[in-house]
């Protein structure tokens, strides 16, 4: 991984469980009424009608389609900003046949879980 910045233990809980393609284990990272917002939500999950997530079994879905789409995944992170309650993450996505591609994630942290992300591509 060609990192620039050093990374907390948490954030490197959540790139490992993203770059795992595990969606349980994607999905054991969020509380249990989370939410995970997105614009690939209405891409991959049209039936929601609805660009978020609410619960593990809809983000643990989310992240199956995900994998089964892009897999491997690797998150080279190039910007972190932390404080108790949130982690806002940029960083570069690379998959196999695809583009790298830049995304900002802002993560809401509560008692070891997220609770609320929010993922921005560009």
């Amino acid at each position: 991984m060609s990192d620039q910045v050093a990374i907390t233990p948490r954030v490197e809980a959540w790139r490992a469980a993203w770059q795992s393609g595990d969606a349980a284990r994607v999905a054991a990272l969020y509380a249990a009424h989370a939410t995970h917002d997105s614009a690939k939500v209405v891409m991959a999950m049209p039936a929601l009608g609805r660009s978020f997530l609410k619960g593990q079994a809809e983000i643990e879905a989310y992240a199956l389609r995900a994998f089964g789409r892009v897999h491997p995944l690797r998150f080279d992170i190039t910007r972190l900003v932390e404080t108790d309650l949130g982690s806002t993450v940029e960083y570069i996505r690379h998959a196999p046949n695809a583009e790298p591609l830049r995304v900002c994630e802002v993560l809401e942290w509560r008692h070891g879980k997220l609770v609320a992300v929010r993922v921005y591509h560009f």
